[in-house]
């Protein structure tokens, strides 16, 4: 069921890292009381793997695995998001919260 993968590096874009991919699977529970039992079934979420730093750019493999759990930033995009937000006057250059 675990397999190698060779998938894309999310720094360079491009193929070489070695990812190893754990399929979902239906796993069961069985809780037991005094007088019954009871099992319950469930799926196990879908999850990746890094295995190997990449060839192309040389991020280590746990750079890749956190860049692909949180996903990578991009400052270009957010500044682009920003500057789309201040033509239409829905930002004003400050970040308010309501926590006081």
């Amino acid at each position: 069921m675990v397999e190698n993968i060779i998938g894309k590096c999310p720094f360079c874009g491009k193929e070489g890292v070695i990812l190893i991919h754990y399929p979902p699977v239906l796993k069961s529970k069985t809780g037991r009381a005094s007088s019954n039992s009871k099992t319950v079934f469930f799926m196990t979420k879908e999850k990746y793997e890094v295995s190997s730093d990449c060839p192309n750019c040389g991020k280590k493999a746990k750079e890749i695995q956190k860049a692909l759990n949180e996903g990578k930033k991009d400052p270009e995009k957010e500044k682009r998001i920003i500057e789309r937000l201040k033509e239409q006057n829905l930002f004003d250059g400050e970040i308010r919260t309501k926590i006081k």
